[in-house]
């Protein structure tokens, strides 16, 4: 029987002991790896942020340095029409109220844009000029423009937005701004009267943030398998976000960075000077997934390991103990046939195998000897 076979019954114990060390070693070897696995997504996630972050920031210094080129440009034309002062009410496209006009010297600045339009001609960018009237600052030169193509004159500064409070105490504003729904990097100064009292109004130079480059750089992001880097603005709408990997569609990047869903891991950032909020998001099945696959591998090596060790094992039992044992079994098996003459190699052997093997060719010429001497009786 099988079973009883002297090979099998060495073998067990080595197969043993082999598939015990195997299913060790493959499970300590699976929990380092699940821990590499989750250390390089979050270092996949610091990865694209923090790249993401130093764009931004250079790309805000970028822009405000060019804001504040603009607007020493349209200060220094605005100064040289003349001191700013108040004028009379003046009927504006699509303001239903009077608003008052700004003059320049004795150049008023109403629906007219030769200023605003002669900055940008050479900064880019826009420009506006806006006059208090009340409580509010109305745009009544701009070259910012409508979703319809047209100038937003008679459009008011925002009056919760973080522009007013700055204005309202003669203090200037730089950064990034919300203005008819779209991100700018703007500058904003107060226009003073001559007496040197409350602002009668506001220049304005600014640049739309819909750039390319950031739109690439974001759009290349991914995270291991269904990943994504998004970009929000200060009201929550996603501006940039990945167009690789298997969540690319916007609707759904919204909804699981709003919604937050228990199997997703989610990093959300701020990012300074902007307002934005960058979000990096992935599923924990995909850091599941991994450490699946790269458990499956360590099993399979390891029972890749264990067949050999098997085999080295049993051709060394073979080699060093069956295939002696055996010849010496047949050995034994001819003596009691009363054939004595064999050459018996083992007795070469240093180990028990080797004692064994000296014992039976001591017995075979101990059977030749009793033999002969019966023959000559």
């Amino acid at each position: 029987m099988l079973r009883h076979s002297l090979r099998v019954r060495l073998l067990l114990p080595v197969l043993a002991l082999v598939l015990l060390a195997t299913v060790a070693v493959t499970i300590v070897l699976a929990t380092v790896e699940a821990g590499r696995v989750r250390r390089e997504a979050a270092t996949a996630i610091d990865r694209e942020t923090g790249a993401l972050q130093s764009l931004l920031a250079v790309t805000r210094t970028i822009m405000l340095d060019r804001v504040h080129d603009g607007m020493r440009l349209m200060r220094r034309q605005g100064d040289a029409l003349g001191v700013p002062r108040l004028g009379g009410p003046i009927t504006l496209p699509g303001r239903p109220e009077p608003a008052n006009d700004l003059l320049l010297g004795n150049t008023p600045q109403g629906d007219r844009f030769e200023l605003v339009d002669s900055v940008t001609a050479v900064m880019g960018g826009t420009a506006t000029i806006f006059s208090r009237s009340g409580d509010d600052f109305v745009r009544i030169a701009t070259n910012v423009r409508r979703e319809d193509g047209s100038r937003a004159i008679g459009t008011v500064l925002d009056p919760h937005g973080p522009v007013i409070g700055r204005i309202r105490r003669n203090e200037s504003f730089y950064g990034v701004v919300d203005i008819l729904g779209n991100p700018y990097v703007t500058g904003y100064e107060p226009i003073l009267p001559a007496d040197g009292g409350s602002a009668i109004g506001i220049w304005y130079v600014g640049y739309k943030t819909d750039l390319e480059a950031l739109d690439r750089v974001i759009g290349n992001s991914r995270l291991l398998d269904s990943g994504f880097v998004a970009l929000f603005d200060a009201g929550g709408t996603l501006r940039f976000h990945s167009r690789t990997g298997a969540t690319t569609r916007p609707a759904d990047i919204d909804r699981i960075v709003k919604e937050k869903p228990a199997n997703w891991v989610i990093r959300s950032q701020p990012v300074p000077g902007w307002g934005f909020s960058l979000v990096a998001a992935y599923p924990a099945s995909d850091v599941n997934d991994a450490i699946m696959r790269q458990s499956a591998w360590i099993v399979g090596i390891g029972l890749l390991v264990c067949a050999l060790l098997l085999g080295l094992q049993s051709a060394l039992i073979w080699a060093r103990v069956l295939r002696p044992v055996q010849h010496l079994t047949e050995v034994a098996e001819e003596l009691s046939r009363g054939q004595w003459n064999h050459t018996i190699t083992e007795v070469n052997l240093h180990d028990e195998i080797g004692t064994l093997a000296k014992a039976i060719a001591r017995l075979a010429n101990s059977v030749r000897l009793a033999m002969d001497r019966l023959g000559k009786r």
